[in-house]
C-alpha cells in the first residue's frame, strides 16, 4: 500500500500477541486480547522528540580504515551522517562500538555493552542513553544520506507502529536507517541482544513496521565506490 507521502506501509506481528489492524480513520491495537481504538496517525515528531544516532562501531575491514574519518567532497563520512540526522533531531549519539572513538561532531559516544554485537548492541547503546520518545538511525557508511530523504521517515506514523524502516531504491530494507519509538523497542532490543540474536532485519520482523522509500542510500563498503 503507497500513502501520499511515497511510502509503502506495512505491518508485522510484534511479541506479546500484539496486532494491528488499520482504517483510513482508526486504528485498533491489542496485546493479550486487550482491545483498544487509537487515532490512525500520531502527528509528525517535533526536533525536540527525536534523537539521533550514528552506528559507527564496525571494524571497516573491507574499506581498510574507519569509514567514519574517509571523506566524501572533504567532508568526513561522519560530519554527513551527522548533518542529515540533527536536522530532525534535539541531539545526536555515536554509538562507536566497546571502545570511544573521538570524531569531529558534536555527539555524545555511547559504547556497546555487548562486544561484537554489530549494529544491534549499538542501536542499544543509543536506545539506553535517549531521552526522547523518538530515536533516529543511521549507518555511518551513507555519506550520500540528505536532510530532505530522511524527512518520510519522520512524516505520518501510525500509532500502533515501533518502526519506521526505510527501503532502499531497490526495495530492500536498510534497518540501520529507521524510526524507532523508544518506549516500545529497548526491551526487545535488549532480549534479542541478549539471546546472540544479533540481525536487524530479524528485530524489525518482530515489531510492527512500517516501510518508507527512501531515495540515495549507497551504503560504501570500499574506497572504489565513492
Amino acid at each position: 500500500m503507497t500513502n501520499a507521502s511515497g511510502s509503502r506501509a506495512r505491518r508485522t506481528r510484534a511479541t506479546g500477541g500484539r496486532c494491528a489492524s488499520s482504517s483510513k480513520r482508526t486504528s485498533t491495537a491489542c496485546t493479550s486480547g486487550r482491545t483498544r481504538r487509537t487515532s490512525s496517525r500520531t502527528p509528525m515528531p517535533t526536533h525536540a522528540e527525536v534523537t539521533g544516532l550514528i552506528l559507527a562501531g564496525g571494524a571497516s575491514r573491507r574499506f581498510g580504515r574507519d569509514k567514519a574519518l574517509a571523506t566524501l567532497d572533504g567532508v568526513p563520512f561522519v560530519a554527513r551522517v551527522h548533518a542529515a540526522l540533527s536536522a530532525h533531531a534535539a541531539s545526536v549519539l555515536v554509538a562507536t562500538g566497546p571502545t570511544p572513538r573521538a570524531y569531529p561532531v558534536d555527539a555524545r559516544v555511547v559504547l556497546d555493552a555487548v562486544p561484537d554485537g554489530g549494529p544491534l548492541a549499538g542501536l542499544d547503546a543509543g536506545l539506553a542513553a535517549c531521552q526522547t520518545p523518538w530515536l533516529v538511525s543511521s549507518a555511518v557508511d551513507l555519506p550520500f544520506l540528505t536532510v530532505g530523504a530522511l524527512q518520510p521517515l519522520l512524516s505520518d506514523v501510525p500509532e500502533a507502529v515501533d518502526v519506521a524502516v526505510a527501503l532502499a531504491d531497490d526495495g530492500r530494507r536498510q534497518p540501520t536507517v529507521a524510526l524507532w519509538r523508544v518506549a516500545t523497542v529497548g526491551t526487545v532490543v535488549a532480549e534479542r541482544l541478549a539471546a546472540g540474536r544479533l540481525a536487524l532485519h530479524g528485530l524489525v520482523d518482530r515489531l510492527e513496521a512500517r516501510e518508507v522509500s527512501i531515495h540515495g542510500l549507497h551504503n560504501v563498503n570500499r574506497p572504489s565506490e565513492l
